[in-house]
């Protein structure tokens, strides 16, 4: 495309750009300084009024807080995280460049053959490195050619005491966490785990590897990263294209603590571990869900009201309960439901087979009463909730008590609100709305099931206000929602605390 002399900036600015574009030829920061400012500004300009689309292989956020951005659909395994594939790369070779230089700093304290034989292997190993560094874009082998401040060629460049060469080691160790981070955030999104958007969770743990790293490089010969910078940019993405807070480790007054990268990289391992089995648990429910629904639709047919079929439902229930699945769950409750009130319409043989199945108040799991199965989440979640003031989102004609609710959940109070799913959207909208309003420190508990563009807005504003916000797919008793407290949002409410705490 020709370039026109209207289409340039002018005076001062384009002074300005055109030394900075000089600098950049000859200087890899400046480059890197202004990619990173191209890729800032393209989102900017994106999300004013006529910006357009972006089309450039690039991921496209909607704007925070807009009316007309659409709600990001599912995604394709794996495309979330392709932008990291480069990272993971760079990481893993800057580790293993900076463990060669503090190992050649090591070799002050070796003499003789011993000294020499280590030599020889440095050399090796600094040689591979350096062969592969043509494929690695945009990356500064500084810790290889100037770790300590000097140029590696240089006498003394390695006469370093062994805090010094520590400091260095502890960079490797940064890289080492954020590698690991990057790493498993492509196995969690190749293995559909990202499909609905990255976990919170796992943001936070990315936004702190990625901060501890701009920490460690502090006082090393570069200005930035080119991994710590990319990382930066994909979860300011990923924040905004789902609507996601993470007010933590992305701000340079905020950095996180470099020292602490096992503690770190342990905390990434079990979050991944417990996402995995968490999917594993979400497939699982739904083809046993699938499972049931089929025998289920298949009683309810004309004619399909067999015994056969009945013991076919209990023994899909029994494997249901077997796995660890909740009785309480919405889905099978609405489908256990819909054959009670056909029951009296069956064989009698086949209301004699699914009577306990059926029956008033539905199976008890392991011969215990629902509200023991989670005594440890509802204890952990009286904790959390003492400092809040929670707002339960019930369906019409629930029946449930706001002071024994608040009193056994431990919350310092808690409010009903009927949610009519039934009556106008128009009133609905307004009932959510004024809930909303209020400032007041909060966390919401949607007891009902709105549709698809009712709950992305609540959802939306939710985030926006920075209220943490449940969705509570069983029964609205204080066992249930504890659990699902503590397995949807009770890591940013530890957090909170902490914070406030500390």
């Amino acid at each position: 495309m020709p370039n026109r002399e209207s289409d340039l900036p002018s005076g001062a600015l384009r002074h300005l750009l055109e030394v900075c574009l000089k600098e950049a030829a000859s200087h890899r920061e400046t480059r890197s300084a202004l990619e990173s400012l191209s890729r800032w500004l393209t989102a900017e300009l994106a999300r004013l009024p006529g910006g357009g689309e972006r089309d450039r292989g690039l991921l496209t956020p909607a704007a925070r807080g807009r009316d007309d951005a659409p709600s990001p659909g599912p995604t394709v395994e794996g495309a979330l995280t392709r932008p990291l594939q480069l990272v993971l790369r760079r990481t893993r070779w800057k580790a293993a460049a900076c463990k060669v230089s503090v190992d050649r700093q090591g070799l002050r304290h070796l003499e003789g053959g011993e000294r020499s034989a280590a030599e020889a292997q440095l050399a090796n190993r600094e040689r591979v490195l350096r062969a592969s560094l043509a494929e690695l874009k945009d990356t500064s082998p500084w810790m290889l050619d100037q770790p300590f401040g000097l140029r590696s060629s240089q006498d003394g460049a390695f006469d370093v005491d062994d805090a010094t060469a520590a400091k260095l080691g502890l960079v490797a160790d940064c890289y080492e966490t954020l590698s690991m981070a990057v790493e498993k955030a492509c196995e969690l999104d190749e293995s559909g785990a990202f499909r609905n958007g990255p976990p919170p969770a796992f943001l936070y743990l990315l936004a702190e590897a990625q901060s501890a790293l701009l920490a460690s490089i502090a006082e090393a010969p570069v200005r930035s990263d080119s991994d710590q910078r990319d990382v930066f940019l994909w979860l300011k993405d990923q924040t905004t294209r789902f609507r996601i807070y993470v007010d933590r480790h992305m701000r340079l007054d905020d950095l996180a603590d470099c020292t602490q990268s096992a503690d770190l990289r342990a905390r990434i391992a079990k979050l991944t571990e417990d996402l995995s089995a968490e999917r594993k648990v979400r497939r699982q429910r739904g083809q046993l869900l699938n499972k049931i629904r089929y025998h289920a639709r298949k009683l309810l047919d004309e004619g399909g009201a067999t015994r056969s079929e009945a013991d076919s439902l209990k023994v899909a229930v029994q494997r249901w309960t077997g796995a660890g699945l909740e009785r309480s769950d919405r889905a099978l409750v609405e489908l256990l439901d819909g054959l009670k009130a056909r029951a009296s319409t069956f064989d009698p043989a086949v209301s004699e087979a699914l009577a306990e199945l059926l029956g008033e108040g539905g199976v008890k799991q392991g011969g215990e009463p629902a509200e023991a199965r989670h005594p440890q989440a509802l204890a952990e979640a009286r904790e959390l909730l003492g400092t809040l003031r929670v707002v339960l989102l019930a369906p019409a004609g629930h029946g449930l008590s706001a002071e024994e609710l608040g009193a056994e959940l431990g919350a310092r109070a808690l409010e009903l609100s009927t949610v009519d799913l039934d009556g106008p959207v128009a009133e609905r909208e307004a009932t959510l709305s004024a809930l909303l309003e209020e400032g007041e420190p909060r966390l919401f508990l949607l007891g009902v099931r709105l549709e698809a563009e009712e709950y992305n807005a609540f959802k939306a504003s939710c985030l926006e206000r920075k209220f943490a916000f449940v969705r509570l797919p069983g029964q609205l008793t204080a066992d249930a929602i504890a659990h699902q407290v503590m397995r949807q949002v009770g890591w940013r409410l530890r957090a909170q605390l902490d914070e406030a705490k500390g």
